[in-house]
């Protein structure tokens, strides 16, 4: 009588055992627009998160609020087409973002930056190219007053801004006072929203 299973019999078991289990949990696909929400959600906290440990007040400075940490839309070159973002401070504050004005992503430790040709090199994260990763084709902002796609920028106590200004009497001209909806949309008009809570600096999905 065998009075003990051998190596191989105790392999098969477990090989046999996992492909069931395997079949008995339901997989759960996320779609690219979940993706891309997930994505859009984890780089505005942390845009926020680096604007209230990155203090920009300079009281020598009329337009120090211009170098505010902000995550800003944008699109690709009308040859590419397309969108994505990046996550800035405008430290020469002349509107002119450099890839050394961007921050990293705390992932991938890549920088949140791309040019217009929409291609992320070896050093760029290339999931802040919301179409050519994630198939989004458009981006409404409820808040956004300006002719641009939007932004959102961060004070050093966590405020949420529309825009940054362009004098030195709008440092909070253009704060968040009620909820501000995201919508990215994929290339069937299916959308997904996130919403911004003005007081809290709460960032979630609908």
């Amino acid at each position: 009588m065998k009075k003990a299973f051998t190596l191989i019999e105790i392999i098969l078991v477990i090989v046999i055992s996992s492909i069931f289990l395997s079949l008995a949990i339901p997989k759960y696909q996320i779609s690219n627009l979940d993706e891309a929400a997930n994505r859009v959600i984890l780089y505005l906290k942390h845009t926020r998160y680096l604007a209230m440990v990155d203090n920009k007040y300079n009281p020598k400075d009329g337009m120090w609020y211009k170098q505010r940490w902000t995550l800003k839309f944008r699109k690709c070159s009308s040859s590419i087409g397309g969108l994505y973002f990046l996550v800035y401070s405008d430290t020469n504050k002349n509107g002119h973002i450099s890839k050394n004005e961007c921050a990293k992503d705390p992932i991938t430790s890549r920088y949140l930056y791309s040019n217009w040709d929409c291609k992320a090199s070896s050093d760029e994260s290339k999931y802040i190219l919301l179409t050519k990763e994630y198939g989004v084709r458009k981006v409404d902002i409820s808040c956004n007053s300006t002719s641009t796609i939007g932004s959102f920028s961060f004070g050093e106590n966590g405020d949420i801004y529309s825009r940054l200004g362009i004098q030195t009497n709008e440092i909070e001209k253009y704060k968040l006072i009620q909820k501000c909806y995201l919508k990215l949309y994929d290339k069937t008009n299916k959308f997904i929203e996130i919403i911004i809570e003005p007081q809290t600096g709460y960032i979630y999905k609908k």
